[in-house]
């Protein structure tokens, strides 16, 4: 079967990897990424899948999830060579591992020059910021207007579909409210940190528990980097998560309103209404 990750193309030249975070969504993973920049490295992370990789990146990152999760998808799960295809031309990849299976996560384990940064939180908090955040963002999908607009803007419709598997990947399939949903996304975050540990080499591994801090003192020593004079970047809390997703969904939507547009008569207001209904529909976020 050709795969999506076989057809990608780097966004720039090919680079030697250096550090990967391990870590799962909503442990620090933005303010990581901010940090590495600062550092120096070329950072890979779900926020470069929607603003430089795109839809293109966006159904690798989908095939990498399916491929992980449903052994009779017929798509052979991601290993290290696959992950080069992907994001060959950084030097730092963040979260990735924690979606598309601990097979890749060992690839890596086997070079000895790469260095790993695991990042964990309390199970509680993490699922429930999970349910504050990503699962909020696909029911966004799921109301009107924007369950009409995802069906004229093809990345539109192929980002919610990312962000709904990298959902449900955790969840078993299951939407806040049901009753077996934060019991699975525990157990499944338990779980793939207690599988990462036992992949990645101790002497190359910095562990770091959000509860206890995440810092320039935390990573600068581990990557026996020099500490920055500017302060460490803020994280990714939900008031941020929301203004990420607006700013990514505004030129979409707009897109999306303007092929609309040409389907109706103008003077029906339909797309004035619309426009007035996605920013009702945006408040949800800010629940």
């Amino acid at each position: 079967m050709s795969r999506q990750v076989d057809r990608v193309t780097l966004m720039g030249e090919k680079k030697k990897m250096k550090v990967v975070v391990a870590s799962c969504s909503r442990t620090g993973t933005l303010g990581l990424h901010e940090a590495m920049e600062m550092l120096g490295y070329s950072p890979y992370h779900m926020i470069d899948v929607m603003f430089k990789g795109r839809e293109p990146h966006m159904k690798v990152f989908r095939e990498g999830i399916i491929a992980a999760n449903n052994r009779f998808s017929g798509i052979k799960r991601f290993e290290r060579e696959d992950m080069d295809k992907w994001v060959g031309d950084c030097d730092c990849v963040l979260e990735m591992s924690s979606y598309v299976g601990l097979r890749a996560l060992k690839g890596y384990a086997e070079d000895p020059e790469i260095k790993f940064i695991l990042t964990e939180r309390s199970p509680e908090k993490w699922a429930r910021s999970m349910n504050n955040t990503v699962a909020k963002a696909i029911m966004v999908a799921d109301t009107f207007p924007m369950n009409l607009f995802v069906h004229f803007d093809s990345e539109l419709y192929t980002f919610f579909d990312l962000a709904r598997f990298m959902y449900l990947a955790w969840s078993d399939g299951t939407m806040p409210g049901h009753p077996n949903n934060e019991a699975a996304l525990r157990q499944n975050y338990i779980e793939y940190i207690r599988g990462a540990k036992e992949i990645l080499p101790k002497d190359r591994l910095q562990v770091i528990k959000l509860e206890d801090g995440l810092g320039w003192e935390q990573i600068c020593p581990f990557l026996e980097l020099p500490i920055p004079e500017q302060p460490y970047p803020r994280g990714n809390e939900p008031d941020k998560f929301e203004k990420i997703i607006i700013d990514y969904l505004q030129p979409r939507v707009n897109a999306a309103m303007m092929k609309l547009g040409a389907l109706v008569v103008p003077t029906l207001g339909v797309a004035g209404y619309l426009g007035w209904k996605y920013f009702d529909v945006i408040k949800t976020l800010r629940r």
